[in-house]
């Protein structure tokens, strides 16, 4: 977050996570996206898009608030916005550990990256992640067998998972 508040000149960790906001509802709505969950690990942020009403913005905080709801209720998609702890979204946040290491610019995936496979298939399964956000021996040999498995799930969790 650190080097993202530099990046848009800002120091102020909430307005930085309020930009990541409104950066993702425009990459969403550009990329023609019809249905849109944002995950927010700033209870504060996603407080204020939800509940702050603001007619005239008053400064620039407020005109970014303002242009965030107005892609929450957008008629021509479904938009919701909520709040997740950090530690809730480990895929979310190994992702953007990875970025960090490279650059500070937009990157849009039409696949994640294959660092990511383990934990993502981790994260499908509702497998618990310690707080220190590292998966442990144990679990990545659990998750090989099942990413080799070709089914992503062991037979007593499929039913809970198929769509």
């Amino acid at each position: 977050m650190f080097g993202f508040s530099s990046r848009i000149q800002s120091g102020s960790s909430f307005e930085a996570e309020l930009v990541a906001v409104r950066e993702a509802l425009k990459v969403a709505s550009d990329k023609g996206l019809r249905s849109v969950i944002v995950e927010s690990d700033s209870e504060s942020v996603v407080n204020r898009i939800r509940n702050q009403i603001i007619r005239q913005p008053k400064n620039k905080l407020e005109a970014i608030i303002l242009e965030c709801q107005g892609y929450v209720i957008n008629p021509a998609w479904s938009c919701v916005i909520q709040h997740t702890y950090r530690e809730g979204n480990f895929a979310a946040d190994a992702l953007t550990k990875e970025l960090v290491s490279e650059t500070f610019e937009l990157h849009v995936w039409k696949h994640p990256p294959e660092s990511l496979s383990l934990i993502l298939l981790a994260d499908k399964i509702g497998m618990e992640v310690p707080r220190h956000g590292a998966l442990n021996q144990n679990q990545i040999a659990q998750l090989k067998v099942l990413e080799r498995t070709g089914s992503g799930f062991p037979p007593s969790l499929l039913g809970r998972f198929e769509n």
